[in-house]
């Protein structure tokens, strides 16, 4: 049996506007045709995986459903099947369990996975159906694909019985599962996330491969736990990790593989600089000190990944952070926004005020914190004035960061509730 050679991808975000340019809608297809057409179409791949968040949202734009469709028939003309499964960004809303991934599936762009839940709590994986288009698990050319859902807050008590459901399945041939899930450790303040020891159970079932997704950086652990990042950057935080895509070659006979990431494709390039404020005492001095941040990094600057004529503009981001020595308003924030436009020609500017005026100069620096301690420290403080939970103000306040990350992410209310619900009941 001769080698065979997959694509990993996950977190695409077709449909995705951030800082409602949409522009940056269109780097996300772009980066995607790219991916699919050097690394799948050109590389001969045998089949792709797509384990997550194909889309942005659950309800999308015909356009956004065309720049799907438009790649996955460059891999149907190739004869590469795309086996696919939801991500938290793809699921359905509570009224109705048809999704824009289901559509895809019933006329045939993708096969989308899904493992079938009995009312015990047992999971059972049908073998695909090309007549009813609906399954758990392919075996093709001597490579098991098996699929799951998004599950959110109830992940880690998902895992043993999937792990049960592929332990049953017959043969034993080289397994690869999707997960659409995080690994602990990787992203500060992130919650929901699982622990590598929690995910054994897959690798004791049999899993060869676990594709993960959901978090958009880079990542592998132990040889068998991959997570490839986002294809595109989302914001300017997300520019600095690495992402891309895996292509895998697996031998089928010695159940054995070799992963290469892969990044090497045209990406909207980001450039960040912060301005310190605290030196300037008004704020014509604020515009000049900005004027020769700006020139002085833009002489230097360097697209970190490889653009395209397409892609060439950079998004821009300017802090100003530091003591304000002035009223806010006294400020000219479209003076220095124009700065950087004249200066940089950016695709978007962005002027982000971090900076605390002088009347409340109790500021970060002045004991001794960054932000994320501060913030830390007040929660933890507001909490402990509350009798009932002083004993335990730590994990209250580490809870309340972790819903405040969750509803930054936009995650969903239902979501967010079914999290608070399982955290309180563990503290």
């Amino acid at each position: 049996m001769k080698p065979v050679k997959f694509l990993h991808i996950a977190d695409i975000h077709l449909g995705a506007t951030p800082y409602h340019h949409q522009e940056r809608s269109k780097d996300f297809f772009r980066a995607l045709h790219h991916v699919v057409m050097r690394y799948g179409v050109e590389a001969g791949v045998d089949f792709v995986v797509v384990a997550g968040d194909l889309f942005d949202k659950r309800n999308i734009e015909p356009r956004v459903l065309t720049q799907a469709t438009v790649v996955f028939e460059e891999l149907r003309a190739a004869d590469i099947p795309v086996f696919a499964i939801e991500g938290n960004h793809d699921r359905s809303g509570h009224s109705s369990q048809v999704t824009w991934l289901r559509f895809l599936s019933d006329w045939g762009w993708i096969k989308l996975l899904e493992p079938e839940h009995q009312e015990d709590g047992s999971i059972v994986l049908h073998p695909w159906s090309d007549e009813e288009h609906h399954g758990g698990y392919v075996d093709y050319k001597g490579v098991r694909i098996v699929g799951s859902k998004w599950y959110g807050a109830t992940t880690a008590s998902v895992v043993a019985p999937l792990a049960d459901a592929i332990r049953q399945l017959p043969d034993d041939p080289y397994t690869l599962l999707m997960f659409h899930t995080g690994l602990e450790g990787y992203l500060d303040h992130y919650s929901g996330a699982l622990t590598h020891h929690q995910l054994l159970p897959f690798k004791e079932a049999g899993v060869d491969y676990l594709a993960l997704g959901h978090i958009h950086m880079r990542y592998d652990e132990g040889g068998w736990i991959y997570n490839p990042g986002s294809l595109e950057s989302g914001n300017v935080g997300e520019y600095v990790h690495e992402r891309g895509a895996y292509v895998v070659e697996v031998d089928p006979v010695s159940r054995t593989h070799q992963a290469w990431h892969v990044t090497d494709y045209p990406s909207r390039p980001f450039h960040r600089m912060r301005l310190d404020v605290s030196p300037c005492g008004s704020p014509e001095e604020v515009v000049s000190a900005a004027e020769r941040l700006i020139k002085a990094e833009w002489a230097s600057y360097r697209p970190m990944r490889p653009t395209s004529e397409e892609v060439e503009k950079p998004v821009v981001e300017l802090t100003l952070h530091g003591t304000l020595g002035f009223k806010r308003h006294e400020l000219d924030l479209e003076a220095v926004e124009a700065l950087v436009v004249s200066i940089c020609d950016p695709l978007l500017p962005r002027i982000k005020y971090d900076a605390v005026p002088v009347e409340y100069a109790v500021a970060p620096g002045a004991l001794g914190l960054d932000r994320k301690d501060l913030e830390r420290q007040v929660i933890r403080d507001l909490v402990s004035r509350d009798s009932r939970y002083q004993p335990r103000a730590e994990a209250y306040g580490e809870l309340v960061i972790a819903l405040k990350q969750q509803a930054i992410a936009g995650t969903d209310p239902a979501e967010i509730a079914a999290f608070l619900s399982q955290s309180l009941d563990s503290l």
